[in-house]
């Protein structure tokens, strides 16, 4: 499976790729939300961060307008996961009202075992023809 991590964070990025990558996915990661726009329909799941600051040239854009976006301009989008150091117990039980076109949400808060399960849940979630089950 193909996992993307958009996140401004390069350290994040760094850690999760050498993570995921050590359990059999490949992972690309991209500190430019732009630039994952226009690679998106080749991942299976992307783990898209909240806030994404933009680049001095670049309109402001966020996960979830990203995500809008993603689900706007392709067919088939992967798997879209709005995840955040921000979102504690509280606000993830509330959150898919807020963000309903993030398949999913996650903390950062989390072992990242924990991330890995999830993500592996999501994928298990998904068909063979990439349509959630």
């Amino acid at each position: 499976m193909h996992v993307a991590v958009v996140d401004d964070n390069e350290t994040w990025c760094f850690v999760m790729k050498h993570f995921l990558s050590r359990h059999g996915f490949t992972v690309s990661t991209f500190n430019d939300p732009y630039v994952f726009l226009e690679e998106a329909a080749k991942f299976d799941l992307a783990l898209i961060d909240f806030s994404i600051p933009p680049r001095r040239h670049q309109k402001d854009t966020d996960g979830p307008e990203l995500i809008h976006t993603l689900k706007r301009r392709l067919a088939k989008p992967p798997m879209l996961v709005l995840i955040s150091a921000y979102f504690t117990d509280d606000i993830l039980n509330n959150i898919q009202e807020l963000y309903p076109e993030a398949d999913a949400c996650l903390s950062k808060n989390v072992d990242l075992e924990r991330i890995l399960q999830e993500v592996q849940q999501l994928l298990l979630d998904v068909d063979s023809d990439g349509h959630k089950g």
